[in-house]
């Protein structure tokens, strides 16, 4: 069994190596340098935990190669379905969809990844971690404990910054959706009342104008707001796009529509 000491140990050299693993596919894929991590930092969470919990679990079964991959496969399929569950429910968005892999279970996991995985616990379990074992029963004690405590200094001040970020994109989520609802307000009121304006024109047609020129004043100051909200963009926001395209591009989709509809529903009633 591993000591306390030494899981914090393999936690962040895991994560460390996760990071560079992301790193070097997306060059692989994409040709240039995307920063893959949830943090700041050059490490991912997620690898930490799941070398950790296949380690724990089934080192001890490491001499069954069946036994170890078909429990890395699913140690590792789990945590990255509860990973991706959470994220989604602290973040209302997907960060990473495998809805277009066969097999996946509601786009958090894919049977292709999960056999990768399996096959990446082998190679870790089997090679890697011995050398990782014996590296950190080499660092003398109270070094290590100094090490510990600067990296994990670093690594909660980074997972603050981060969950500090997510809250304030959730926050602009909720100002933009607020915005939406009143300018959806807006469209409808005026909707509702073009039969009625058709019979008070001849009798009201300069007060009615009026009436209707500060409502699309009030809409269009809206629409402006929105876009002001949609544009700002902290450092952690900018970050997170880059790590994860694919939840920028359904953000962005997803305002580019209601705004899209809020105008083409304007220009049709104007």
């Amino acid at each position: 069994m591993y000591s306390f000491y030494q899981l914090l140990f393999f936690f962040m050299i895991y994560a460390v190596f996760g990071w560079c693993l992301e790193v070097v596919y997306q060059a692989l894929e994409l040709g240039k340098f995307i920063n893959r991590g949830f943090l700041n930092g050059p490490y991912c969470p997620i690898y930490g935990f799941g070398v950790i919990i296949v380690t724990v679990s089934l080192n001890p079964l490491k001499e069954n190669i069946i036994i170890l991959y078909v429990g890395s496969v699913l140690l590792t399929t789990a945590l990255e379905f509860v990973t991706g569950f959470v994220l989604e429910k602290i973040f209302q968005q997907k960060w990473w969809d495998y809805s277009e892999e066969h097999f996946n279970i509601k786009g958090y996991v894919c049977l292709k990844f999960s056999l990768l995985w399996g096959v990446a616990c082998l190679v870790v379990v089997r090679l890697i971690h011995p050398f990782i074992l014996r590296f950190v029963n080499w660092i003398p004690h109270t070094v290590g404990i100094i090490v510990l405590i600067i990296l994990f200094a670093g690594f909660t001040s980074d997972m603050i910054i981060t969950v500090m970020g997510i809250l304030n994109i959730r926050k602009k989520i909720k100002l933009l959706n607020a915005i939406s609802a009143e300018m959806r307000k807006i469209s409808d009121f005026s909707g509702e009342k073009l039969y009625d304006a058709v019979t008070e024109i001849r009798e009201k047609g300069e007060a009615l104008s009026e009436k209707n020129e500060v409502r699309k004043e009030k809409l269009e100051a809206l629409r402006v707001k929105y876009k002001n909200a949609l544009n700002e963009k902290s450092h952690t926001s900018r970050r997170i796009e880059s790590a994860f395209p694919k939840l920028k591009e359904r953000i962005s989709e997803s305002f580019k529509e209601k705004a899209e509809e809020f105008r083409n529903e304007n220009n049709r009633r104007s």
